[in-house]
């Protein structure tokens, strides 16, 4: 489980490096199947009916629903390939680094004994934490979108981790069904937000300043 840990970090952080939508739905879709592996790694009986539908909501609808819908809208505007979820500039890959690294100091906090548990609140941690980076640093409806995303891909991830209660299957298919609506209201979004075909990937550094009024 350990590697798969790094696997799932690294490609929590490499697409924001890379600068490319591509890469961001790439991303994505390889945390969605690896959580999914840790799933069934964690549980490999599929003894449940949650553990069954904790696989669809990670591989199906993460880790190919999500990105495939927005690949599609975007696919069909044909935005440019460059796309930055975050300002393209040092202090903001410093930042990127150091939320890694809070993320494991504050793993190592909650939980005192070394081992794929703590690996995995710093990993979910450290996603939350690049989340918010997103959010906070490109105001553009796509960069929003992969921030909301990676959100829920790293509050799903601890999820996997917390084996202190056991979730009602109702309320997993409620929250299942509610993260479905908001990737419909995310393509729908997306289709609609502009005429210009590059304007709703464009980044709000890119976009031109207009009058206040």
């Amino acid at each position: 489980m350990s590697t798969l840990l790094m696997a799932l970090l690294l490609v929590m952080v490499l697409p924001l490096f890379l600068g490319s939508w591509r890469a961001s739905l790439f991303g994505l879709c390889s945390q969605g199947l690896l959580m999914a592996w840790l799933s069934v790694e964690a549980h490999p009986a599929l003894s449940s009916p949650g553990d069954w539908l904790t696989l669809v909501d990670l591989v199906l609808v993460r880790g190919l629903l999500a990105p495939i819908l927005l690949y599609q809208v975007l696919s069909a505007r044909e935005p440019t390939a460059r796309h930055d979820v975050i300002a393209p500039n040092l202090l903001t890959w410093t930042l990127a680094g150091g939320f890694v690294l809070l993320g494991f100091n504050f793993a190592s906090a909650m939980v005192p004994e070394a081992g794929d548990e703590r690996q995995l609140i710093a990993v979910a941690t450290g996603g939350v934490l690049l989340a918010f980076l997103v959010l906070s640093s490109q105001s553009g409806a796509f960069s929003q979108m992969v921030g909301a995303l990676r959100f829920e891909n790293a509050l799903a991830l601890y999820e996997l981790g917390n084996a202190h209660h056991e979730e009602s299957i109702l309320v997993h298919a409620g929250q299942l069904v509610v993260f479905l609506l908001t990737i419909g209201l995310f393509r729908w979004y997306l289709e609609t937000v502009g005429p210009a075909a590059p304007a709703s990937v464009m980044s709000a550094d890119d976009v031109p300043e207009g009058p206040t009024l």
